[in-house]
């Protein structure tokens, strides 16, 4: 594991190999970023470390008469394998709720503040285009993936200690935005039928396809494959991650259950008056506090779960 340091000054990591060679290909990290073991205190360049195809050997030197060899050209990386299914659910250890809680909770505390306030950004805005006249119904149907595809991989990219800016929340529109709003589209449709289905249709469904639009934005597959993909690895620990969301909700509406019940009793009262709305106001705002409270945790636990599932460590890992 290494820790790099970033043009920013700040630390990142500790981060695996894999990690940062990632880094290194979307040009957030060089050969001359500062880095170091996470067990040692020297900083050197990345290109001093072998991992990362430092300590080459110097070219020879030619004797008296006798002509150098030619160098040889290496040969260009191997393209990355194809995203497989199969490979996935048999690298994937059994998603462990607690432990993703766990990290959640970390991650979230270190966050807390820059993914509170992208989260209400993209909120924002995703609810400003849902509330324009005529439109706003197909921009719900067709841009929240599109939305939220970005702010998911944002996080994502936070919970793995990577150097990340505020234009990572809005890369859905740059990067994938006809697959995120396909994907917004066909499932959203296909859960809704799965529901008229006789409901547990609809919920095998939204459980499979929760990692939709990260896995469209962060792999950059097509949205059916994405789909196919969330689908085929979810099922395999279907229970699981349905055990996460289940936990992730009961916690929600413990904390909440205070509030909410101060405004179903203010609701509720035979006659209205100002103790009423004042009850009412407390059990509002204190929803809105929780839940303000909550979304970091929330959204870092997803982003573990999503990474054990979709990103397990290769082999001999």
């Amino acid at each position: 594991m290494f820790i790099i340091l970033g043009a920013d000054g700040k630390e990142y990591g500790p981060a695996s190999i894999h990690q940062i060679r990632s880094w290194m290909e979307g040009g957030r990290a060089n050969l001359q970023t500062r880095a170091r073991r996470a067990e040692e205190t020297d900083w050197k360049t990345l290109g001093d470390f072998p991992e990362f195809g430092g300590g080459a050997q110097p070219p020879p030197v030619a004797a008296a008469g006798v002509p150098a060899a030619a160098p040889v050209t290496p040969a260009a990386p191997a393209p990355a394998p194809a995203v497989s299914a199969p490979d996935l659910i048999t690298r994937a250890a059994p998603l462990d709720i607690g432990d993703c809680l766990r990290r959640g909770f970390a991650s979230g505390r270190a966050n807390f503040f820059p993914v509170l306030g992208v989260t209400l950004l993209i909120g924002f805005c995703a609810g400003m285009a849902g509330s324009i006249p005529f439109v706003g119904v197909l921009a719900s149907l067709f841009l929240s993936g599109v939305f939220y595809g970005g702010l998911y991989y944002y996080v994502l990219q936070k919970t793995r200690g990577q150097p990340v800016d505020l234009g990572e929340a809005f890369s859905g529109f740059s990067v994938a935005f006809l697959q995120l709003a396909l994907a917004t589209f066909v499932t959203t449709l296909l859960t809704l039928l799965g529901f008229l289905c006789l409901i547990l249709p609809g919920i095998y469904l939204m459980v499979c396809w929760a990692f939709t639009y990260v896995i469209v934005r962060e792999k950059g597959l097509p949205f059916w494959d994405a789909m196919e993909l969330g689908r085929q690895v979810v099922t395999a620990q279907w229970f699981r991650v349905f055990g996460l969301m289940l936990t992730l909700s009961l916690i929600v509406l413990l904390l909440a259950a205070v509030p909410v019940g101060m405004m179903i009793m203010a609701g509720l009262a035979a006659q209205s008056g100002p103790l009423n709305i004042a009850v009412f106001g407390l059990g509002l705002l204190g929803v809105v506090v929780v839940s303000l409270v909550l979304c970091p945790f929330l959204s870092c636990t997803v982003a573990h779960a999503y990474d054990d599932l979709f990103n397990p460590p290769g082999p001999g890992a």
